[in-house]
């Protein structure tokens, strides 16, 4: 799996060229931040930082970009938010395993699955989306298409299946879960100065 991301994935090639994406998120968060300037409205630099980390990885990660409001990205938002709970939630079988019937008392177990089973429903649709002959022009080259690529051409060491991808793309969620949470904020300040940085 290491090797797939640093050739294919990750590669200094590969990273250039999704620069276009990031300079066009970083020129849109200017333009915002410009526009609420002049209206004299308060600017949560916070948030625009999240919304700034989420639109890369979503338009680098699948090729799309969602709208703050959609459907789609509150779902996803939720979804995000579910798995962040239960990744710090207390599971008394993770200490002692005979006692998981009490995780299954409180609900935990049916939360989580419930949680996985919505990531699986919402990545389900975006392959099948990467799939189809008349996908949007975006979707071409991002990194779900690469591993789909990867898969349908057998051309890396190991036979990646679609719970491989999934797994994959799962680490760019995780990644997401890490920069929109609040003890994570410098990191996105520096990420955005990096992202202004390259973009000049």
């Amino acid at each position: 799996m290491r090797k797939i991301c640093l050739l294919h994935l990750f590669s200094l090639k590969k990273v250039q060229l999704f620069s276009p994406i990031r300079e066009d998120e970083v020129s849109r968060l200017i333009k915002k931040i410009s526009q609420q300037a002049v209206t004299s409205q308060i600017t949560n630099l916070s948030n625009l930082m999240i919304l700034l980390s989420s639109n890369i990885m979503f338009r680098v990660a699948f090729g799309i970009r969602y709208d703050e409001e959609s459907h789609e990205s509150e779902r996803f938002n939720f979804l995000l938010g579910e798995s962040g709970e239960m990744l710090t939630s207390f599971f008394i079988s993770d200490f002692f395993p005979s006692l998981s019937l009490i995780d299954k008392l409180f609900g935990n177990i049916s939360r989580l699955e419930k949680n996985f089973k919505g990531f699986d429903e919402f990545y389900e649709k975006l392959i099948e989306q990467h799939l189809k002959p008349n996908r949007p022009k975006s979707m071409e080259g991002d990194i779900l298409d690469i591993l789909l690529q990867l898969k349908k051409e057998k051309s890396t060491p190991i036979d990646l299946t679609m719970e491989d991808i999934k797994a994959i793309v799962t680490v760019n969620r995780l990644c997401l879960k890490a920069l929109k949470n609040t003890h994570f904020f410098s990191l996105s300040i520096f990420f955005f100065f990096f992202e202004l940085f390259i973009f000049i």
